[in-house]
């Protein structure tokens, strides 16, 4: 059947999704100057403020992203989130050909539709985070193994040139976030079922490009190597430490999470399309055995986890992507179903629509929310309420201020004036996270404390006694969406901090005292 007897031309596709995608990066240029920074991607602004070849807990090419664009653009929320409203462009454009070169123009277009219909790629497309630039390169290597190993694919090109873009793809991969390390594992499981894949990998081109992955991942071992490699034990040891055994509510929060990051039918659509491929791959289709490797492995891993972790939403992001060609695929070769068509239509929809919702939320206060999971509303209200407190001090320098948790603490940051630079838990002798391993400041500043009742201070009268000569409560500043209350943060002023050294020192005399 020609693309053309299928309703769309691959022209007439180009020009759809490339229209579409320029609209709507338009659409989302004009958005993001208009929802403050969700925490994470305040974290990760703060990440671009003290650059570095890696960072505690993800790789940096978030960081890298930002601080370019903000170099040109200026620290706004506009600047922050333009490598995401552009790497989505891009991604859009991608799912079109991967899913014209497997199927058709008018499944290609069915894909790229399908995934901004969702709240997981089509409002991640205006947060910055790690799985931007890691769904781009992920789906961008799907593309290129196309060319490697299918039977009728275009081959590695001159000087396997598709060889050492793949290197490069799986390195930018896993320098946006630790996930992508089973990207290489998929990249090679689906050369071991392929014919022409085993027929590579008696070449050394495969093996080169593994090279050049692990050179462009290399600024992660560079910055690990040099401190005590703390980023791999921090993924590896320190996950496994929060694990406290079999929690089946956790199965719950995972499965009602993806059935938002997706939409509750789509999802239901793309679990019966990962069993179809398994089967179709079983009796050796060789585009199931591509697509089915490229999801069904991370989908069941996260689902095996699910019970025992808490998987957060965006993780399962790079197993959709194969998922939503073959479903598009499927979709379009059944479209002569009335059921088939209500139900892809009824998907598309009601993914649509929780994606809007969750736009419109921080906007609309009308549109019902559970306030306490709303993180992108009140953080100028609190940093002009902490601001006033700092402008009202007597001191020679303006109070620094420490939010306990990373969230406050970067939010903070971004919203002060001047954005000074932040504080959070190691200040009070917590876990910082990449905090840590930032400023320190200088002993004797009077600070400003700031806790979310989201995320309290359980121990605050000892904690802060222990860092402060003299703590004084500060009002308690509640912020809102609009009329209804999201939290309340809880506020104190420290006289004269104490470094976590000067506590040492003070507690030496009471330890020998104690000995003898």
């Amino acid at each position: 059947m020609s693309h053309a007897s299928e309703g769309v031309s691959r022209e007439m596709g180009w020009r759809w999704v490339l229209g579409t995608s320029l609209g709507l990066v338009l659409l989302r240029l004009v958005y993001a100057g208009q929802v403050e920074l969700a925490p994470q991607e305040a974290y990760y602004w703060q990440y671009a403020r003290h650059l570095d070849w890696s960072y505690l807990d993800h790789p940096p090419l978030c960081a890298w992203l930002m601080a370019l664009s903000t170099y040109f653009v200026g620290d706004s929320e506009l600047a922050l989130r333009l490598p995401a409203i552009l790497s989505s462009a891009a991604l859009s454009c991608v799912l079109y050909s991967l899913g014209t070169r497997l199927y058709s123009p008018a499944v290609g277009l069915l894909t790229a539709v399908a995934a901004n219909a969702t709240v997981l790629f089509g409002l991640g497309a205006v947060v910055m985070t790690p799985d931007v630039p890691l769904v781009l390169a992920w789906a961008s290597a799907l593309r290129v193994l196309c060319e490697l190993v299918l039977p009728d694919g275009a081959g590695p090109g001159r000087f396997a040139w598709r060889w050492y873009l793949m290197g490069l793809l799986c390195g930018l991969g896993m320098l946006s976030k630790y996930t992508a390390g089973l990207l290489p594992l998929q990249v090679l499981a689906t050369a071991l079922v392929m014919p022409r894949g085993r027929e590579a990998l008696r070449t050394a081109h495969p093996y080169v490009a593994c090279v050049l992955a692990a050179l462009v991942f290399s600024p992660v071992f560079f910055w690990n190597q040099s401190h005590d490699w703390a980023s791999f034990a921090f993924q590896t040891t320190g996950r496994t430490q929060t694990v406290t055994g079999f929690h089946g509510y956790l199965i719950g929060r995972y499965v009602g999470l993806q059935s938002v990051a997706v939409g509750p039918l789509l999802y239901l659509g793309l679990l019966l399309t990962a069993g179809l491929l398994v089967r179709q791959a079983w009796r050796g289709d060789a585009r199931a055995r591509l697509l089915g490797l490229a999801s069904v492995p991370g989908l069941l891993l996260f689902t095996l986890v699910s019970p025992f972790h808490w998987v957060k939403m965006n993780w399962v992001a790079p197993a959709y992507l194969g998922l939503l060609v073959a479903a598009a695929g499927g979709v379009w070769a059944l479209r002569h179903h009335r059921f088939v068509r209500a139900y892809a239509g009824l998907s598309m929809g009601l993914g649509a629509a929780l994606m809007v919702g969750m736009y419109l939320m921080p906007l609309c206060p009308w549109i019902p929310f559970r306030e306490r999971d709303n993180l992108v509303s009140g953080w100028r209200e609190l940093a002009e309420a902490v601001q006033r407190h700092r402008d009202t001090s007597k001191g020679p320098l303006a109070p620094m201020v420490v939010g306990w948790g990373y969230k406050t603490a970067s939010e903070l940051a971004f919203y002060l004036d001047g954005r000074p630079q932040t504080q959070s838990d190691s200040a009070l002798g917590g876990e910082g996270l990449a905090y840590s391993y930032w400023t320190n400041p200088a002993p004797g500043q009077d600070a400003i404390i700031v806790v979310d009742q989201r995320n309290p201070l359980k121990d605050a009268p000892s904690r802060l006694d222990a860092h402060c000569e003299s703590v004084n409560p500060l009002p308690p500043v509640t912020v809102h969406r609009g009329p209804r209350e999201v939290t309340t943060f809880k506020l104190w002023f420290c006289h004269h901090w104490r470094t976590p050294q000067e506590i040492a020192r003070r507690m030496t005399p009471v330890a020998r005292g104690a000995g003898r």
